[in-house]
């Protein structure tokens, strides 16, 4: 009888280390949209303090660029809307080409975590489910695993946490994953992070505006993002980039049908 008791309990133990970190991570996530600390994550914060965050970047590159990188991180992990545009304003504090490696590094660690605990919780109790359907997609998607998400990466109107999620759930390779995913957004990673850099004189005046109405004690102020403001040939070019990487799933229409009935 012993034996039994024992078999459940160490059953029991497995199950709690298995979604544990999935129950934080959950917690976490309520805590944050909870208390409105996701605003703190967004291209209108980072605008308001980017006094302090050029003083940081010219007194201490490596620690910006590490703090730009693990904020990024957290905003892929907690599925923070519009997080990918911080790539942009990695552009204007470091550069194009650093400012895109950011986002690259930043959004690889944040789709690393969401798989790795997608993966161990959920991911797990699916793979020993008896759901023959549902195995059967698993394997499929994971026979074509780097295809697939280089692909998905490619077309910026699938949700990045969608990805991730997927991800974790058919319980796709790390190290494909990890290939995959920073071959697929370093296109619109350097495009962000192209327009980025040339949005300084836009950044500045949109920053002047803000400061004048704080000044004047009128209200609500906020940052309005005005186009006309960041016209720029880094601007155009980096549109003209995007807008191509958008017409992905047209030019590639043919190849996502053959995915779709591999996998069916």
């Amino acid at each position: 009888m012993q034996a039994p008791e024992q078999a459940k309990a160490s059953r029991r133990g497995g199950l709690v280390l298995r979604y544990a970190p999935l129950v934080v991570l959950l917690a976490a996530a309520a805590v944050v949209f909870g208390f409105g600390l996701h605003r703190y994550i967004s291209l209108e914060a980072a605008l308001r303090h980017s006094d302090a965050l050029d003083r940081l970047v010219e007194n201490n590159p490596l620690a910006a660029f590490a703090i730009y990188a693990g904020v990024y991180s957290a905003a892929i992990v907690f599925a923070v809307p519009g997080a990918v545009v911080f790539t942009m304003f990695g552009g204007f504090l470091f550069g194009a080409l650093a400012g895109a490696l950011g986002g690259i590094l930043g959004s690889t660690i944040g789709g690393v975590i969401t798989v790795l605990i997608g993966s161990a919780s959920i991911g797990a109790s699916l793979q020993t489910a008896a759901l023959p359907r549902f195995q059967k997609f698993a394997q499929g998607f994971r026979n074509g695993a780097f295809g697939y998400i280089v692909l998905l990466r490619l077309i910026p109107i699938v949700p990045y946490i969608a990805i991730n999620v997927a991800s974790g759930l058919f319980r796709v390779p790390l190290k494909t994953f990890i290939a995959a995913t920073m071959l697929g957004i370093a296109p619109i990673a350097f495009c962000f992070g192209f327009i980025g850099s040339g949005l300084d004189q836009g950044i500045e005046k949109q920053l002047a505006a803000f400061r004048a109405c704080e000044a004047a004690n009128t209200g609500d102020c906020r940052i309005e993002f005005d186009m006309m403001h960041f016209l720029s040939r880094e601007l155009i070019v980096g549109l003209v980039l995007f807008t191509i990487l958008v017409l992905l799933p047209v030019i590639f229409r043919k190849r996502i049908a053959g995915f779709r009935r591999q996998s069916r």
